[in-house]
């Protein structure tokens, strides 16, 4: 069995390009999260509706963070997709050469 395969270079950019838009989308999201914050007396005035404030605080603030991180690694994701396509290209570029070097080498 023969393990050959076909890589598309431009679909691996299509990709990159989608994970750059939710990178972008992503950091919209915690652009409009992070300014939305509940009022400490929104939880009630019972003696758990402090713990549950700081709860919901801890909380709100790791989502801001974590949706950081997401957006951050999607733009990973569309850099790494991007040289992975150039990668694929120059590769081929350099087989390409390669035979035409050996084809000239061998007076053809």
């Amino acid at each position: 069995m023969s393990g050959e395969y076909r890589v598309d270079p431009e679909a691996i950019r299509r990709f990159g390009r989608t994970s750059a838009t939710r990178a972008d989308q992503v950091r919209e999201i915690r652009a409009q999260l992070g300014g939305h914050w509940l009022q400490p007396g929104s939880f009630g005035k019972l003696p758990e509706s402090d713990e549950i404030a700081a709860d919901y605080q801890e909380r709100h603030e790791a989502a801001v963070v974590n949706l950081i991180s997401a957006a951050d690694t999607m733009e990973r994701i569309a850099e790494h997709a991007d040289a992975l396509a150039r990668s694929y290209e120059n590769a081929d570029q350099a087989v390409v050469e390669n035979m035409q070097a050996m084809t000239k080498g061998l007076g053809a």
